[in-house]
């Protein structure tokens, strides 16, 4: 299980690996500064070194015992694989605080564990704080399916569909985290993201990446010659735009 980010990282994997190595000549220095032992922690956690990592986050916790350490080593459990220790982590952050996150990621672990309905319950308890949590919606669709619960799943699924084209809208979106592939797979779902793409390209008419992904949605539904305007369109307004110029010319 790995962790999903959020946001991309500020540094490319030869400047964190400068980044660790600074901080570890540092923490020799100052091997009681825990502030700093968790600066190399984060630093290989993004390297992948777990161990490692999880090794240091234990030391800054003995040193302070802050919720943001806690989830710190309890994403560094995910990562490598420590499901039980994991969910022991995420419990003692929301010992502190009522993060939406440690919830999200302590849903991870469960279901890593196959244990699909406490992982269904840490998720509505992370929507419940935040309403508007993608990933965690995403998540719970995901283990809606699992369950067997499609109608159920296909609700969560549009209401992530709903939020994405939202904050689109507001100029405030980041890259979207989940496959394409899961909305085109459901009529329903096709029938929703053509709904809102519709939408938001009558809003937005200059932004070619919206109808490149209405081309996409219509495809999938059978309406070729739709979807191949679409395409053109997305052509029109970035000529250079190779994704839509492939699906454009693929008849």
């Amino acid at each position: 299980m790995t962790v999903p980010e959020t946001k991309s990282s500020y540094y490319s994997e030869g400047l964190l690996e400068e980044a660790v190595q600074e901080n570890r000549r540092k923490l020799e220095q100052e091997p009681d500064n825990h502030l700093l032992r968790c600066s190399l922690a984060n630093g290989l956690a993004r390297l992948g070194q777990f161990n490692e990592a999880i090794a240091h986050y234990k030391k800054c916790i003995e040193a302070s015992e802050s919720a943001e350490y806690w989830n710190n080593l309890g994403k560094a459990l995910l990562n490598a694989g420590q499901y039980q220790e994991a969910i022991e982590a995420f419990s003692q952050v929301l010992s502190r605080h009522q993060w939406p996150d440690a919830h999200f990621y302590r849903a991870l672990a469960y279901r890593s564990l196959n244990q699909l309905d406490k992982a269904n319950e840490e998720l509505l308890e992370a929507i419940r704080i935040n309403p508007k949590y993608r990933e965690a919606l995403n998540e719970r669709a995901h283990i809606l399916e699992a369950l067997g619960r499609i109608e159920e799943a296909l609700n969560e699924y549009k209401k992530v569909i709903a939020l994405f084209f939202a904050e689109y809208q507001a100029n405030e979106a980041e890259m979207y985290s989940y496959e394409t592939s899961v909305l085109l797979d459901s009529n329903e779902l096709v029938e929703e993201l053509i709904r809102q793409l519709r939408r938001y390209i009558q809003k937005f008419p200059g932004f070619a990446d919206g109808y490149y992904k209405l081309g996409q949605a219509l495809e999938a539904k059978g309406l070729k010659n739709e979807a191949m305007m679409a395409f053109r369109r997305a052509l029109e307004i970035n000529p250079s735009y190779e994704t839509a110029r492939k699906c454009f010319w693929k008849r």
